[in-house]
């Protein structure tokens, strides 16, 4: 049973529930504690033990009927359906027996195999627990692929001990009736392990299949989505979030006490005839940081804004006050509007309010006049965009100005560096003022970007 339980484990991981080996210990424990008579009983308390959250209780839960209850009731579901068959080939379970054991050579294999014996008295516990013992024997975890379950397969016959089978079957004459039911008994293992090998490879296929979708849409360019997929990368992205907020999370330090403030400390030591009973200390406060996102929303990089800003909302916990701004024919602020709205319908609002032909000069202009006189040496100014400007003015002296009064520009451009400077692009140009310039446009580059981000501003 304990493999089984580390099976399902492995199944919740893939499915997205975050098991350390201690809670994975916890809950062999609670399993032995619970016993195995109440299915639904175990089923809460590995719900309890292993989830952290409500959505991971719901895919814990679910993973559970789909490995346990799911595999009782699809045997006996599949035991009495196929009940007709087994008839069919295993007509007289006795007269079977009674052929096998007319030969000294089978009667021997009958004996040395509990799994033919449990096959022979259709005794369908036995054969379970039979295939259940071989399969853990087996690295399932590695049943990624269709094309593995013929080796998979192979590997289970072995495990029941088919390999004596065939020997023996090799050296009986065709015209001994042993072999014949042999081959039957051979027939129904195979069968059985088939069967076993194909619900192990559904099992382990959804874990695998979404593991290898995010990977992925990691690897996607953002603007290259399908829109079918788009709700999945809004999950991928929430993911992506909580796991840099519990990076970040700031953690309690001992606070310094800094220098001795003898002024303080000398004016109150005069009531107790100068003796400093209570002291004080100097303290340097420290001046928040504050992060400004200026995204362009033109068509041709909305998807990478769109995905920028909803990285930095969800992140809200450990960044910054963070201020957002979205521009293309015009520039205005968007702070408010996730404050009002959802972020998918602020991005749209936003996207629907500000989009158009870019034109970075008077976006940059239009930025200054709403935000320069907040920019300090604390605020750390990031740009997602193209930097394709439809060869209008560029304003340079503007994004140096800014460059001048914060305390970065990081600068996110979607295009590979190769295209930088190309055609109507300033990037090269603005390139110049900013502290840090990378091509952007992945999951994955996007998530240790802002990784980064977050460790440099706080």
């Amino acid at each position: 049973m304990q493999a089984e339980l580390l099976q399902f484990m492995h199944l919740a991981r893939q499915q997205g529930v975050r098991i350390s080996p201690a809670e994975s210990m916890d809950a062999l424990q609670a399993a032995q504690a619970v016993g195995l008579d109440s299915p639904n009983l175990l089923r809460e308390s590995m719900a309890m033990t292993l989830a952290k959250t409500i959505e991971e209780e719901a895919i814990c839960k679910a993973c559970f009927d789909q490995f346990f209850l799911q595999q009782t009731s699809d045997g006996q579901t599949e035991h009495n359906a196929s009940s007709s068959e087994d008839k069919t080939t295993l007509d007289d379970q006795q007269q079977l027996a009674e052929v096998l054991a007319s030969d000294e050579k089978t009667q021997e294999l009958v004996d040395q195999s509990d799994f033919i014996q449990a096959l022979l008295q259709q005794d369908q516990a036995e054969v379970d627990a039979q295939m259940a013992e071989a399969l853990g024997t087996l690295p399932l975890k590695q049943l990624s692929f269709f094309t593995q379950k013929g080796l998979f397969t192979r590997r289970l016959l072995d495990a029941l001990g088919e390999a004596p089978i065939r020997q023996t079957l090799a050296e009986l004459a065709e015209d001994n009736p042993a072999k014949h039911a042999l081959k039957d008994v051979q027939e129904a293992m195979q069968a059985q392990a088939k069967q076993a090998i194909e619900r192990a490879f559904e099992l382990n296929a959804a874990g695998q299949h979404d593991q290898l979708m995010a990977e992925l849409l990691r690897k996607t360019k953002l603007s290259a989505v399908e829109r079918r997929h788009a709700e999945r990368l809004q999950g991928l992205i929430q993911k992506l979030a909580r796991k840099l907020t519990q990076k970040h999370r700031k953690r309690p330090k001992k606070t310094r006490r800094g220098q001795l403030h003898m002024i303080k400390t000398l004016r109150r030591g005069i009531a107790n005839d100068g003796v400093m009973f209570d002291t004080f200390w100097r303290r340097t406060e420290r001046r928040k940081p504050q992060i400004m996102a200026v995204c362009d929303v033109s068509g041709s990089v909305s998807a990478y804004a769109k995905f920028l800003l909803m990285l930095l909302y969800y992140l809200q916990d450990v960044l910054p006050r963070t201020r957002s701004f979205a521009f293309a024919h015009d520039l205005g602020e968007i702070t408010s509007l996730f404050q009002q709205h959802p972020v998918e319908k602020a991005i749209e609002i936003a996207n629907w309010r500000y989009g158009g032909a870019t034109d970075y000069g008077s976006s940059l202009d239009k930025f200054w006049d709403i935000a320069g006189q907040d920019i300090t040496k604390q605020t750390t100014v990031i740009i997602l965009g193209d930097a394709r400007n439809n060869y209008g003015d560029h304003r340079f002296e503007r994004l140096l100005e800014i460059s001048e009064r914060c305390r970065r520009i990081i600068w996110l451009n979607p295009e590979g560096k190769n295209q930088w400077g190309s055609g109507d692009s300033e990037m090269l140009r603005y390139q110049r003022v900013c502290h840090l310039a990378h091509e952007c446009n992945t999951l994955g580059q996007l998530e240790t970007i802002v990784d980064n981000l977050i460790t440099l501003v706080r």
